[in-house]
């Protein structure tokens, strides 16, 4: 089999792989020495692997990028100049800054990591704490070298060079503070979690201008909560000025804004036949951020009439996303439920509905409460109306039946549901009253 014939095969298992063979397949990938694109078949699978978190092997390369783990992005992402780090140049990123640390403490350092996964935490910040200050230096000696180069390849890494340069001073208080902080979605911080992230911010500050704004927007993209971060500049002990606060305020939330921007586009290019399910998670980064940014508006001066067109963006897209799989693909689904309906169908149209239902409260969070409410109450007559005529022709109180009640349930709420099995119970009778006796 050619490389290009194995390399489709691998796309094609992992497209379809069930989280037990996709940890497989992964781990295989791991053991590559080197890995070139098929980094890309994980791109698509990256948020699934967040939530499985497959034990990946502990090596140096890794425990350098450990830090700038939320300021990865996908390669096609990312343009030269822009405060991340392209996930397809982090080899070529990774060789330099390993080539320019200390043979003797790269040697020391690779022997602890043998054998052992990135779940080893304090292992990971026993080596890191070596690791991480000579990564600085090196990145400081590339860095003065490749500003005088013509090499496009090294001038294409200049951008994550500086980042890593900036970051690695206080990489350990970053992870650490990183590690403390709940899993996503996170609507509010604890007390204890935001005291964290001003000491980190009062560490970052002391660094300079440049390590501040990184670690700043860092924890923005970690925690979708601009709000928090902002109060932390604002009220923290840092070593800035009034002045300085407001601006380094006012640069946190038009770059979270600009993020915003940039997902709602890659969001609105979706399908129009894209289901609820796989809209939910980018919709709820964007509601959080939204209704973040605007309680910002009343602290922090910023560009507040983009901010006003997004969240007016975001809700028109809810919308008509709502009414299309409202009259769409959840209503045929609905339509299709019967007794010989895999249970799989059965699950998959649960998690559909769960989804529009939650769309339903973003929207009206940023929106207009009337017009959301108005498009659910015109699709419940619709599934109503399915929901009878199954039962005027004789199915009656069966399984099937149920289950669509159920579907109700999660898609319009509880009162809606005991209002049509009371509709439907009188739909059966009037049928079985209508029979021959």
């Amino acid at each position: 089999m050619g490389a290009e014939s194995a390399f489709q095969a691998l796309a094609t298992q992992l497209h379809g792989a069930d989280d037990r063979t996709l940890l497989k397949l992964v781990a295989v990938v791991d053991q590559l020495a080197k890995r070139g694109s098929l980094d890309q078949l994980l791109d698509e699978h990256r948020a699934r692997l967040a939530v499985i978190r497959p034990p990946r092997p502990m090596t140096l390369g890794r425990l350098v990028v450990l830090p700038l783990e939320e300021l990865l992005v996908d390669g096609a992402d990312w343009s030269p100049g822009m405060m991340r780090v392209p996930r397809d140049r982090l080899g070529r990123l990774i060789e330099l800054l390993l080539e320019a640390i200390d043979p003797d403490l790269r040697r020391r350092a690779a022997s602890q990591l043998t054998g052992r996964s990135m779940h080893d935490s304090p292992l990971a910040l026993e080596v890191g704490r070596e690791i991480w200050p000579a990564a600085a230096v090196a990145a400081d000696a590339i860095l003065a070298r490749g500003r005088q180069t013509r090499d496009t390849e090294l001038r294409d890494l200049l951008t994550p060079l500086r980042i890593m340069q900036n970051l690695m001073p206080v990489a350990e208080t970053l992870v650490t503070t990183i590690w403390s902080l709940p899993d996503k979605p996170m609507l509010a911080l604890e007390p204890a979690h935001r005291a964290r992230i001003g000491a980190l911010l009062a560490l970052a500050s002391a660094q300079g201008r440049d390590c501040f704004l990184l670690t700043a927007e860092l924890l923005v993209g970690r925690t979708e909560l601009p709000l928090a971060i902002i109060e932390a500049v604002l009220d923290g002990e840092l070593e800035l000025a009034g002045r300085e606060r407001q601006q380094a305020a006012a640069m946190i939330a038009e770059a979270c804004q600009s993020e915003m921007v940039r997902l709602f586009r890659s969001v609105s290019q979706l399908p129009a036949t894209t289901g609820p399910s796989a809209l939910i998670g980018p919709l709820r980064t964007l509601v959080a951020n939204v209704e973040s940014l605007q309680e910002v508006a009343q602290k922090v001066k910023f560009d507040h009439r983009e901010l006003r067109r997004l969240k007016a963006e975001v809700f028109t897209f809810i919308e008509a996303r709502l009414e299309t799989a409202l009259a769409g693909d959840l209503l045929q689904a609905f339509r299709t439920l019967d007794a010989s309906s895999a249970t799989a169908d059965c699950r998959a149209l649960e998690v559909h509905a769960v989804a529009a239902a939650n769309m339903r409260l973003m929207a009206k969070r940023i929106g207009l409460a009337t017009k959301i409410d108005f498009i659910f109450a015109k699709a419940l007559e619709r599934f109503r109306a399915i929901l009878e005529e199954a039962a005027g022709a004789g199915a009656g109180l069966s399984g099937a039946a149920m289950d669509r009640i159920r579907i109700i349930e999660l898609l319009f709420d509880s009162r809606s549901a005991m209002q049509s099995l009371t509709r439907l119970r009188q739909a059966s009778n009037a049928a079985k009253a209508r029979e021959p006796a």
